[in-house]
């Protein structure tokens, strides 16, 4: 069985991805944040310093990723990733933001599977392996069926499917049946993603689930960093979870506050790291909403220190 972490905008870049493994593992690959792709006869390496090989440990599994409606540049940027030692890009058509989707990027583009036929055509005769990170559809799943078909046509190396729509973001709840649906039509290997919170949501997934040997956590491993551990076996001490989540959070303080320009930059990024990990820090809400309030470093160092200071603080179970 393996265990992906899914790229989270903004959030799983190298220095998170670093630490993560460092400190936590229960991992065995990264999906990098989307890389665009843009109309030009060069790629910018500006848009490839996350996953430069210098910028990420040797020692773990990083897989690239690309957001694209357009063939010719999907494969120039594929062509230069591949230069650079990855075997394996992934391309996405599961983002389920407006601002994407409605370019006919993301999830945007599965009701349009001749679109997807066009590129996996130019993007296939390159030198590395495609996989492709999908939802059931941009409205419903009949759009995901109608891909799942156009996929079986091409070589392949796995298909992650996010067992929502793209119009649902992350609300509601996922679709099991028509997920089961679309992995049962699709002939290559598929990994199962959305809404893995609990080492339960786990078993309850992998058990209804058999033939599935694959599962990627996003939001679950981001609240509980402990979780891709649990789920493979491994015990950590609950006394040890405090100081490697702390030395987790002075590991990316110490990477934004070098490379963020002012206080409230580094503040809001901050926020966003503990926006995640409140479900299993904070019960009433109250610690939150004082990191809300900083807008200085000193403020929020204060703040965040309360909280990692203190063993009883963390909750293995979701509390909120």
């Amino acid at each position: 069985m393996n265990l992906f972490l899914a790229p989270i905008q903004g959030m799983t870049i190298a220095c998170y991805r670093n630490l993560f493994s460092e400190l936590f593992g229960g991992i065995d690959a990264y999906y990098a944040p989307f890389i665009a792709t843009a109309d030009m006869d060069k790629v910018n390496p500006v848009l490839l310093k996350d996953i430069m090989v210098e910028n990420n440990n040797k020692d773990i599994k990083i897989i690239p990723q690309i957001l694209s409606n357009n063939g010719t540049e999907f494969k120039l940027f594929s062509d230069v990733i591949a230069d650079m030692g990855y075997n394996e890009i992934n391309w996405n058509i599961g983002c389920p933001f407006p601002m994407v989707t409605r370019k006919k990027r993301g999830s945007g583009i599965l009701p349009y599977p001749d679109m997807i036929k066009k590129l996996l055509d130019i993007a296939c005769a390159g030198k590395y392996t495609i996989t492709v990170k999908m939802r059931l559809g941009l409205e419903n799943s009949e759009e995901g069926m109608r891909v799942v078909e156009v996929l079986n046509e091409y070589p392949l190396g796995g298909v992650i499917i996010h067992a929502r729509t793209g119009k649902q973001m992350y609300t509601g709840s996922v679709d099991l049946d028509s997920f089961e649906a679309i992995a049962s039509a699709c002939k290559h290997e598929i990994t199962y993603n959305g809404d893995i919170f609990t080492y339960d949501d786990y078993l309850r997934i992998s058990t209804r689930f058999p033939y599935i040997k694959n599962f990627m956590l996003g939001r679950g491993a981001l609240s509980n960093p402990f979780l891709p551990s649990a789920i493979k076996g491994k015990t950590i001490p609950h006394e040890d979870k405090m100081s490697l989540l702390k030395e987790f959070h002075d590991g990316i303080f110490s990477y934004y506050k070098n490379t963020l320009s002012g206080d409230k930059h580094l503040c809001d990024k901050m926020k966003e790291f503990w926006r995640q990990l409140s479900a299993h820090t904070d019960k009433d809400g109250k610690l939150l909403k004082r990191i809300k309030k900083c807008h200085n470093s000193n403020d929020y160092l204060e703040a965040a220190n309360q909280i990692l200071s203190s063993s009883s603080m963390w909750s293995d179970s979701p509390i909120r």
